[in-house]
């Protein structure tokens, strides 16, 4: 039943430790944008802060599917956002990137952005949800050099921050072996997202405690779009 995925889902959300990197990794078939607002779900009834980083659109993707759907996006329309790239804004937008060109200026205005949801969270540990990684991958997959300076001055130093955790959402299909297979190393956990018959089922395939390797949850996903519908009565 939705309502025992969402305890689920929710207890491991609250699982995850500040400074971890999770990577959820789905394909055009699965509907991801379900599993996108259970997130914001849960930041709302946790009272979690969080910033979504919206890379060229991702966001006003994932709304528009959800509004189609009558399921209420007030969560995206009033959630904390950092642009980058894209021209359709939605949600409450901090900071704003026109283009990844200059590694610095970017790393500087993501900080930025970090700050001022620290300054709104105090002491509370924040969640970053990232939106539009496959299209940021996909724009540096011919250049390593880039990709690699990347993750070494925006990457690598999240990981283990003790004030923040990340949640990327990436299409696995879309993106060349190595920039996924770089994005699953830097991750501390691996969840994949798969349509098996009229399941959507979620698998642990990395994570930093070992006892979760292959652990699966998995939910009908019309009952569940129904149960998001509902407001998750």
């Amino acid at each position: 039943m939705s309502w025992r995925f969402e305890k689920m889902f929710f207890d491991y959300m609250d699982g995850i430790q500040p400074g971890e990197l999770v990577l959820l990794e789905y394909t055009s078939k699965e509907p991801v944008h379900l599993l996108f607002q259970m997130v914001l779900k849960y930041a709302r009834l946790r009272k979690t802060p969080f910033l979504i980083i919206d890379v060229l659109d991702g966001l006003y993707v994932m709304h528009t599917k959800l509004k189609l759907l009558g399921i209420d996006t007030r969560d995206i329309e009033n959630a904390p956002v950092m642009k980058i790239g894209g021209e359709m804004d939605i949600g409450n937008i901090v900071t704003k990137v026109d283009e990844i060109t200059e590694f610095s200026i970017f790393r500087s205005r993501f900080m930025e952005a970090m700050q001022k949801i620290q300054e709104i969270s105090g002491d509370k540990v924040f969640i970053r949800i990232v939106v539009g990684a496959t299209e940021l991958l996909q724009k540096m997959e011919k250049n390593s050099m880039e990709r690699e300076a990347f993750f070494a001055g925006v990457i690598y130093p999240l990981i283990g921050n003790p004030i923040t955790k990340g949640l990327v959402f990436l299409n696995r299909k879309r993106v060349m072996e190595m920039g996924l297979k770089e994005a699953e190393a830097l991750s501390t956990r691996v969840l994949r997202a798969k349509m098996e018959g009229d399941k959507l089922l979620i698998t642990v395939v990395k994570s930093a405690h070992l006892g979760e390797y292959g652990a699966e949850i998995s939910v009908d996903p019309c009952s569940f779009r129904d149960y998001l519908i509902s407001g998750g009565e």
